[in-house]
């Protein structure tokens, strides 16, 4: 029996559930669509053809594959150890670097 997980509160909520749960979904988006529409579909996607998914997402309540991709995009922008290539995460440590140009002889023009 499939474990209904209810609809999430936006897709980026979804895809962010998704990115922690099955890391293979970072990399292919076909995975991270199937996952998305087999947790928070109705109808286990395995059940349904893509033809049929991508023609009738609508009526199934489930966003369009671009709005998944999109939401992953933002989720790995805002969360970099989820992207593809995992960044550590921020110490909270700040540095800033100033650059000072020298003018080396060229007159300046203003």
């Amino acid at each position: 029996m499939k474990k209904y997980y209810g609809e999430p509160k936006t897709v980026e909520s979804g895809v962010l559930q998704i990115l922690r749960d099955y890391p293979q979904a970072r990399y292919d988006d076909m995975i991270l669509v199937m996952h998305y529409y087999d947790r928070y579909g109705y109808i286990p996607a395995n059940l349904l053809t893509v033809a049929d998914i991508s023609q009738n997402y609508r009526q199934y309540r489930l966003p369009c594959f671009e709005s998944i991709r999109r939401a992953r995009q933002r989720v790995q922008a805002c969360c970099p150890e989820l992207s593809r290539v995992p960044q550590p995460k921020h110490s909270g440590i700040c540095i800033t670097i100033t650059i000072e140009e020298e003018n080396h002889g060229i007159p300046q023009t203003d």
